[in-house]
């Protein structure tokens, strides 16, 4: 019987160490976004989220890093959390005019939009696989982190 403990206890270390040897752990609080500023529309479009004169310069897109860290590591780049700018892109499309000359950049908006969804998508889908712990005090996870209401 104690043989056969020491052998479950080996064969399920060696199973453990085997089959983590490629994983790598990737905190999703440091991980940023870098798009070009013309994806955000034209300046007059972008600039109550990016400010003015951000054309031409890269956006860093992030989960809501201080300002300092982001400066350090992406110098020269405007910076953005991922909830305004969702806010921001769902009201300029709301905003601009269904007809065929806006449709080109109706189209960059709704590719941007996506794009900031999926990015957004990965921490709440991350945050919320984590198993709650049921009992008088839950609280679920979908209110601590809500759905962004887009159409898509």
């Amino acid at each position: 019987m104690m043989r056969l403990a020491t052998l479950t206890v080996v064969l399920l270390t060696t199973l453990l160490t085997a089959c983590s040897g490629g994983f790598k752990f990737q905190p999703l609080l440091n991980k940023v976004l870098i798009m070009p500023s013309s994806d955000f529309g034209p300046e007059n479009i972008a600039a109550p989220l990016l400010g003015a004169g951000g054309d031409g310069t890269p956006v860093v897109v992030h989960y809501g890093q201080p300002q300092h860290v982001l400066a350090a590591k992406y110098p020269q780049h405007r910076y953005v959390s991922v909830v305004p700018a969702l806010k921001h892109l769902n009201r300029s499309i709301k905003q601009l005019p269904a007809d065929a000359t806006h449709a080109e950049l109706r189209a960059r908006l709704i590719g941007t939009r996506s794009r900031l969804m999926d990015f957004y998508n990965t921490r709440r889908v991350a945050f919320n696989s984590v198993p709650p712990f049921v009992g008088r005090g839950f609280m679920s996870r979908q209110a601590m982190m809500p759905v962004i209401g887009t159409t898509r």
